[in-house]
């Protein structure tokens, strides 16, 4: 994986947001996973039209933040992703 993925969410996966924060839940498990506000954020991009480095740039945008810093993070939250079966390359 890296920045030129394009992931989308999984369609074994719900999620519902509170207070800002995403909770995820696989259907298929019952497990349960929490993101922060910036994780929420990468969560609902998930759409399967841009890459890890597209979300990456929109979001060090936000912040104004180095790219490559963003891009670092949401590699690695896209990998603990992908081994939960949360994501799927689109």
């Amino acid at each position: 994986m890296d920045a030129n993925t394009v992931l989308k969410r999984s369609t074994n996966t719900t999620y519902e947001v509170v207070a800002g924060e995403a909770i995820l839940i696989r259907l298929d498990t019952g497990t349960y996973f929490s993101l922060n506000k910036v994780g929420t954020q990468f969560w609902e991009m998930l759409d399967g039209q841009q890459s890890i480095g597209q979300h990456a740039a929109t979001l060090a945008a936000q912040y104004d933040v180095e790219t490559s810093l963003v891009a670092a993070d949401l590699l690695e939250l896209a990998g603990k992703m992908m081994t939960d079966n949360l994501v799927e390359a689109a």
